[in-house]
């Protein structure tokens, strides 16, 4: 009798602590994109946002689809056990698992935005090279490759780092760009070597025409090819020798960042960009039930803990973008900013507000539409 009652308060003892473990919170981005799992709703939410914008910011220069059959699967790891303490190791982990599923796992306490968007780059970078040629050991994420990205992204969310990019590289040559190429991990990563890649991935860009040259190398490059000889054989005739490779390299490096342009979107970016800032999705009763909210609806309910931290991240997101959007845009960007900021006034104030945002949304819209058409025409004569 004795065993059964301790074996009973046993049991009793584990389930109390079964119940209060802490429940995951899972959330994705868009099906075939990613998925997030975090023991913290706040974070999780906060690294989909950051997921949402890597993919919007990406998909051009990676030649993104607009969804994978698999998502890439993020989990922040919980903080061990004072038993289980064991050294820190690095700020994520990325892996591809059988069947070509690509995890990345983050470090409870290393969430610096930084370490979240490499971690998100690098899953991207190994998920479109399984969606190419499937699991292989030979798969790569380029060092030069993930940093090269991460200052596109930087540069293409804020236009100001665009300038400063560009004021940096007028003081300092670019590394070769062999050596650029062949960039290990391992070793102390260079500011400078950073900043070249970028330019190093907008130059490869700007080369790349109809013979579809830069997703050649791209889907090579992550295929684990060697760096120099793909590049020669996917940019046929643009150099005969190592010395005039480099020379190309150094013409292409100082004539992007000597561009005087201003750091302003096209139409259309400006308009999916800003398109995306203003799209709330949520989730509904059942599963595969998400709708999009209206921001009148959403704004109704900035109370909400989850929905002010959502407001407020894409009201400082957009202030950095709105110098960047292409004039149809700019009063549809500045009036969407008066939407967001709107957290205390009366339902018709924010009523007025909504509409005005609509009706330079209908205008921009319209502007970019008889642009094209009247383009169309010109090119047709």
């Amino acid at each position: 009798m004795r065993l059964v009652a301790v074996c009973l308060v046993a049991a009793l003892a584990a389930v109390r602590c079964i119940a209060a473990e802490p429940a995951v919170v899972m959330m994705q981005s868009a099906p075939g994109r990613f998925e997030v799992a975090a023991l913290d709703p706040t974070g999780a939410h906060a690294i989909v946002a950051e997921a949402e914008e890597a993919w919007r910011v990406l998909a051009g220069p990676l030649g993104l689809p607009g969804a994978f059959l698999s998502p890439v699967y993020v989990r922040v790891e919980p903080e061990p056990a004072l038993v289980d303490r064991r050294p820190a190791g690095p700020p994520f982990r990325v892996a591809v698992e059988a069947g070509g599923l690509v995890s990345v796992r983050l470090r409870h306490d290393a969430l610096a935005p930084v370490n979240v968007r490499r971690a998100l780059i690098q899953g991207l970078l190994l998920r479109v090279a399984v969606a190419r040629h499937g699991v292989t050991p030979h798969l790569t994420a380029p060092l030069w490759l993930e940093l090269g990205c991460l200052g596109w992204w930087r540069t293409r969310a804020d236009g100001a780092q665009l300038d400063a990019l560009k004021q940096a590289a007028a003081r300092q040559p670019p590394p070769a760009i062999g050596a650029l190429l062949l960039w290990q991990r391992g070793g102390e990563e260079s500011g400078a070597w950073s900043e070249a890649a970028t330019w190093l991935l907008t130059f490869l860009q700007a080369e790349s025409g109809a013979g579809q040259e830069w997703p050649t190398l791209l889907a090579r490059l992550l295929a684990g090819d060697d760096p120099l000889i793909a590049l020669v054989q996917t940019y046929p005739g643009r150099y005969r020798d190592p010395v005039d490779r480099e020379l190309w390299w150094q013409t292409g490096y100082h004539q992007a960042r000597r561009g005087r342009t201003l750091p302003v979107l096209e139409a259309a970016e400006s308009r999916l960009q800003l398109g995306a800032l203003a799209r709330f999705v949520a989730a509904g009763a059942g599963e595969n039930t998400d709708r999009v909210v209206p921001v009148r609806e959403l704004m109704a309910r900035v109370g909400e803990p989850l929905v002010g931290v959502e407001v407020a991240r894409r009201a400082e997101q957009l202030a950095r973008l709105v110098p960047s959007l292409h004039p149809f845009y700019r009063n549809a960007g500045l009036s969407l900013a008066d939407v967001l900021a709107a957290r205390a006034v009366k339902p018709a104030r924010l009523a007025e507000l909504c509409t005005t945002f609509e009706e330079d949304w209908r205008n921009a819209a319209e502007l970019e539409q008889a642009t094209a058409a009247a383009l169309d025409r010109l090119e047709a004569r």
